[in-house]
């Protein structure tokens, strides 16, 4: 048994395939008489395969798909390693505090935790934040449907933090980084901190 995105016309952006050994992390498949390779992301358990030259617009729509598994398979090393991050920030509680690539919005519990009250979530998918909305202990929590790489806010923040969303190059290229860097910059209140808990990922040199 087998579903896939129907939202797209020249190859799925996702397809899910039922019944298949635990250890399957490849799929091939032949689409508009071409073959197309697939892959499974974030967890080989869960049957949900990507393409593996997927676009950004192909990866939102698996994000979209997988958002109700997203915190069952992420949510223990993601909390672990945001309360790693976030666990000496001293700031004033009603600073200004962006989360960008927020997804379910687990990494920014810690930050509710401590009584911090003006944190806003950004994230591409929007059922990835559908969730994070329904989480109560974010409900004083903003949140913000937008591509980091074309983030335009009104706001600048006294914190921005992201927990893997720049884990690797799984979602930027290495070329977009410089741009990228200085447009978060750009959105950082004079003196601001921009935190991250990343894998492979070079840090802005400036």
């Amino acid at each position: 048994r087998f579903t896939y995105d129907k939202t797209s016309k020249k190859r799925p952006a996702w397809i899910w395939v039922e019944n298949l050994p635990k250890d399957a992390m490849f799929l091939s498949t032949r689409i508009n008489n071409k073959i197309q390779h697939y892959r499974t992301y974030l967890s080989s358990e869960t049957p949900l395969f990507l393409p593996t030259t997927y676009t950004r617009k192909e990866m939102r729509k698996f994000y979209d798909k997988y958002a109700p598994l997203y915190t069952k398979g992420v949510a223990a090393r993601n909390s672990l390693a945001s309360e790693f991050l976030l666990q000496k920030i001293k700031l004033a509680k009603e600073e200004k505090i962006l989360d960008v690539g927020a997804g379910s919005g687990i990494s920014a519990l810690p930050l509710v935790k401590k009584r911090y009250t003006n944190i806003t979530l950004l994230d591409y998918s929007k059922k990835m934040l559908a969730i994070a909305r329904k989480n109560k202990k974010l409900k004083a929590c903003k949140f913000l449907q937008q591509d980091i790489t074309k983030m335009k806010l009104k706001e600048t923040y006294g914190l921005i933090f992201s927990v893997f969303s720049f884990a690797s190059n799984s979602y930027f290229e290495e070329k977009e980084m410089p741009k990228l860097w200085r447009n978060i910059a750009s959105h950082l209140k004079p003196r601001g901190m921009f935190m991250l808990m990343v894998y492979d990922f070079e840090p802005p040199k400036q």
